[in-house]
């Protein structure tokens, strides 16, 4: 692969073929940043026109906005008519680029992946220059909808009769990403729809209990996993047909009766047989984990080739094939995801448990699986002790088999009418999750609510549950036990705000920050305490005590400009709006509790009015 393309050369290459306006997207918003200071270093300079041109649109925007006025690219902007737009950049900034390329100031935008979604932000050509993106701390390759959302950037309707899509060679680039993204369907849309606490206390606010499961079953969530179930119910019915040769016999149901003499008569006369206990969740799971299933480990994705348990383990295992085509053995207890995704496996009797031709076929369906695959919700269920008292009662009883006329066709048969019962068994599960799935999720969080006294028995709200409700922004059962625990009362409006902050933050870059002050300090504790507790019940934030103390900076000295908290972080200008901007929302939940907690209610009030200054004046 050779270098990748200096970017002077590149832009200048494509004025030269009269293929500007461009968005070229790169990997990461450092890479944005050096393409800039690249052009800062370069002697390419616009005509006095068009530079003309481009101070007159910013000196419209700095008057609305005027952050835009002190943003360290603006010479350059102006001088060589390129840019950068990421994540890292103030929304201003951002409006500003947005609106000179849309005026056909501009001859390049230098921006990540993120451009491409959501924004009207069209060019004549776009430049890929990667195969892959950032997601947290790895990269991963881009999907079919990813590909296809970076090319359709390509052509302004009403200025270009075609958009041309340029993939420049880059070490950071697989042409046969590219090529299967642009050729390809794109991935099915799957629903991120989740039930988070406010909405359950608010529909029991508004309806009745019974009438709150005909509401979900209306959603677009529930309606693909109805199509999921549909589909396996057509695979119902197949092997219902399957099946019927396997009729009942002289024993109602021989399977069962042929599965326990068998197994009682491999033992010795004078052992009694005692049946190994599973936890409940990892005994859901087993039925799934068949060869071929697609599951997710720790590390990763493979796909199983075989369950078995050896004598000297003392927990089930599975042989499973991974992605660099590899096969391991690892307990079951270690798959954390058992997908709806299956292939066929021709298995063998030794390692590695398939045949060679299988094996590679594997291989390869295992690398062209897509990013998202649908799970299975597995239904657990308590083992029933009625159940292993008729199974050690009958292992203790005499056997009819030895004298019955079906033994011969028992004997055959019982494999293959095993393995069908199974999969009818493991569908009909799935296709019950299916049905119910989210009409449960939102039982259990009905139950936890009623743990914590927000909902009666009844599914009533309480006088916490009618407050509770309106915070309605994520780790809202954290921030309600909060309040509930007294833990902001008294506290000045900076620790408030820096509180929030450590809530709403979601990203775990590293950086360097101010010191956290002792007052703060010392109320995380009480937080971390509780978000612990709360564990089982709510995903716990990332409570990073030196991000609140940014936040406690800006709230708690007035005369601290925007310039001079950017000085005190590491963090990019657009990171630092952002974990404002967030804060802002989750102290204004706090303020609609007026009626409730006043209190409270107006520090949130004071934290917002001194943190509403500046660049988060600027927009709404």
């Amino acid at each position: 692969m050779p270098p990748s393309i200096h970017p002077v050369d590149l832009i200048g290459a494509l004025r030269h073929k009269h293929l500007t306006p461009a968005i070229v997207f790169l990997t990461s918003r450092r890479a944005c940043d050096d393409a800039m200071q690249a052009f800062q270093r370069s002697h390419t300079v616009l005509p006095p026109a068009r530079q003309q041109a481009i101070t007159s649109v910013l000196d419209q925007l700095i008057a609305e906005y005027p952050s835009i006025g002190e943003h360290p690219l603006l010479p350059t902007v102006q001088r060589v008519g390129v840019a950068a737009h990421h994540a890292g950049h103030l929304p201003s900034w951002k409006i500003a680029i947005e609106e000179l390329m849309r005026q056909g100031c501009l001859d390049a935008v230098f921006a990540t992946t993120t451009l491409a979604a959501g924004v009207d932000f069209p060019a004549r050509t776009v430049v890929l220059t990667q195969s892959s993106v950032r997601k947290t701390r790895d990269f991963t390759d881009l999907t079919i909808s990813e590909v296809q959302q970076l090319a359709g950037r390509a052509g302004r309707r009403g200025k270009d009769l075609v958009g041309f899509a340029v993939v420049t060679p880059s070490p950071y680039i697989d042409l046969s990403v590219i090529t299967k993204g642009l050729t390809g369907q794109p991935e099915p849309i799957d629903s991120q729809f989740v039930i988070p606490y406010p909405m359950v206390l608010n529909l029991l606010k508004a309806h009745p209990l019974d009438q709150i499961q005909p509401i979900l079953a209306r959603s677009f969530a529930q309606f693909q996993l109805n199509r999921r179930a549909e589909t396996l119910e057509g695979k119902l019915d197949t092997l219902h047909v399957q099946m019927e040769p396997y009729g009942p016999r002289v024993c109602t149901d021989w399977i069962t009766q042929w599965q326990v003499f068998d197994y009682a008569r491999k033992q010795k006369a004078h052992r009694v047989h005692v049946r190994r206990r599973e936890p409940p969740e990892l005994a859901a799971r087993l039925h799934f984990l068949t060869p071929g299933r697609v599951v997710g480990l720790s590390k990763g994705r493979g796909i199983v080739l075989r369950q078995y348990r050896s004598r000297g383990q003392r927990s089930p295992m599975v042989t499973v094939l991974r992605p660099d085509g590899a096969v391991t053995e690892c307990q079951a207890s270690m798959v954390t995801q058992v997908f709806d995704r299956s292939f066929e496996v021709a298995e063998a009797p030794g390692y590695p448990w398939c045949t060679s031709d299988s094996l590679d076929e594997l291989t390869q369906q295992l690398s062209e699986l897509p990013v998202r695959i649908p799970t299975l919700p597995i239904l657990v269920e308590e083992e029933q002790d009625s159940a292993e008292s008729e199974i050690a009662q009958t292992l203790n009883d005499e056997f009819p088999c030895p004298t019955c006329p079906s033994r011969p066709a028992c004997h055959k048969d019982h494999a293959q009418a095993l393995r069908l019962r199974q999969e009818i068994h493991r569908h009909t599960k799935t296709i019950q999750a299916l049905r119910t799935g989210l009409w449960h999720r939102f039982q259990a969080r009905t139950e936890v609510l009623q743990q914590f006294g927000y909902l009666t028995p009844t599914c009533h709200l309480t006088d916490d549950g009618e407050w509770a409700r309106l915070i309605r922004i994520d780790h809202s059962l954290l921030i309600t036990e909060l309040i509930r625990a007294d833990a902001f009362s008294g506290i000045e409006p900076q620790i408030l705000a820096g509180v929030m902050a450590s809530i709403a933050h979601d990203d775990d870059r590293p950086g360097a920050f101010p010191r956290i002050s002792p007052g703060l300090a010392s109320l995380f504790g009480q937080v971390r305490q509780l978000t612990e507790s709360l564990a089982p019940h709510e995903d716990p934030p990332l409570l990073r005590a030196d991000v609140a103390a940014l936040t406690e900076r800006w709230v708690g000295d007035p005369a601290l400009t925007w310039i001079g908290l950017c000085r005190t972080t590491t963090m990019a200008e657009g990171d630092i709006y952002r974990l404002l901007a967030r804060t802002l929302e989750y102290l204004s939940q706090i303020h609609t509790l007026r009626a409730t907690h006043p209190g409270l209610a107006d520090t949130a009030d004071r934290a917002i009015t001194a943190l509403r200054r500046g660049v988060l004046e600027e927009l709404p």
